[in-house]
């Protein structure tokens, strides 16, 4: 019975530490312009504001003063009450059909309550994403540079995961951060320490050797050389359908994520990074019964999936012994690797 009450009180708490405002949004008016206001409001606010916002209060919205001059043309006046803050923002947008228009909408309204937002709820005190730019995020805490992040919305679920880019000044420190995968962070949302360590498992198949392949695992992590990770890891190679050798290796990678070159607007390019990797090692041959000594430097294009991660690559591996070389040449690598 104690143990019953216990959890359910550990719920409970849990329950209110991760609630959310309940959104109200009301109309001033009717007709097929409030009621596309009323749409676009009530999906900004989901998304610009109650992912930001703590607490069991009410957002209430009311939209007045809507003002048609033409067709797909409109303006309104959108106030926001929470507690005992307002905020008036003033809404236009012109596009060539009602479709066009209501994404023109959000992207202003989005983009209007980016900061002016935060008037409607407080700072929490804890690491912040405090301001977005073309190709990033900025902090005004002292972070390290190198280390991984994780981006939290108010309900605490991850949104994108970040790195430490670059960190200014002592007295007033401002970290810049690049985005490595997921959504678009806000200003506001937290952000919760990552331990930069990944594992991964590929398969190769060699292009000047027909019919061998290669199985691998890796294991990665920050060592506090930015942008470099150490690599460790080990695989076996097949030829035909016989083992015919085994091999550990240990090197490093460097890997750039194509936002900082593209910027965070598009997903598909938060979610992108290129990697080269190169590595030393040893094996043995089971097919010759001797030692082997090798290196092998692979580039890679990852596409994240929250968690995990999508690789293809390419690549070239060389072993030798002591009486004769093996020479693996050119190889396509697929893989699949989870980072946390």
């Amino acid at each position: 019975m104690r143990r019953t009450l216990l959890s359910l009180m550990m719920l409970l708490c849990l329950s209110s530490l991760f609630a959310r405002p309940t959104l109200v949004v009301s109309a001033g008016g009717e007709g097929p312009g409030y009621a596309l206001m009323v749409g676009v409001v009530e999906r900004v606010s989901e998304h610009s504001l109650l992912s930001r916002m703590g607490g069991e209060g009410v957002l209430s919205v009311g939209i007045s003063d809507l003002l048609e001059a033409k067709p797909n043309a409109l303006s309104a006046t959108v106030l926001f009450r929470y507690e005992e803050r307002e905020l008036q923002l003033c809404v236009s947008a012109e596009a060539k059909d009602a479709k066009k228009l209501g994404k023109e909408l959000e992207k202003r309204l989005s983009s209007m309550l980016l900061y002016d937002g935060r008037t409607l709820f407080e700072a929490e005190d804890a690491l912040l994403i405090e301001y977005t730019y073309n190709q990033g995020y900025a902090s005004l805490s002292s972070l390290h540079k190198g280390d991984h992040y994780k981006g939290l919305d108010a309900g605490a679920n991850r949104w994108a995961t970040v790195e430490v880019l670059q960190v200014f000044g002592e007295d007033e420190p401002v970290s810049l951060l690049v985005g490595t995968s997921g959504k678009k962070l806000l200003p506001g949302m937290r952000l919760e320490k990552q331990a930069g360590k990944s594992v991964s498992l590929s398969v190769s198949s060699f292009l000047t050797t027909g019919g061998k392949l290669s199985l691998e695992g890796l294991y990665s992590q920050e060592v506090g050389l930015y942008p470099f990770t150490l690599v460790l890891g080990g695989g076996f190679d097949i030829a035909g359908s016989t083992l015919s050798s085994l091999y550990g290796q240990a090197g490093f990678a460097v890997r750039l994520p194509l936002s900082m070159v593209f910027g965070i607007h598009s997903g598909f390019w938060r979610n992108s990074s290129l990697a080269m990797r190169c590595t030393l090692g040893l094996g043995y041959s089971l097919t010759e019964s001797d030692m082997l000594y090798g290196s092998s430097a692979v580039l890679t294009y990852r596409y994240h999936l929250s968690g995990m991660g999508l690789d293809v690559g390419v690549g070239s591996k060389h072993w030798a012994s002591e009486l004769s070389k093996h020479s693996s040449g050119l190889f396509m690598q697929l893989g699949l690797a989870y980072t946390w």
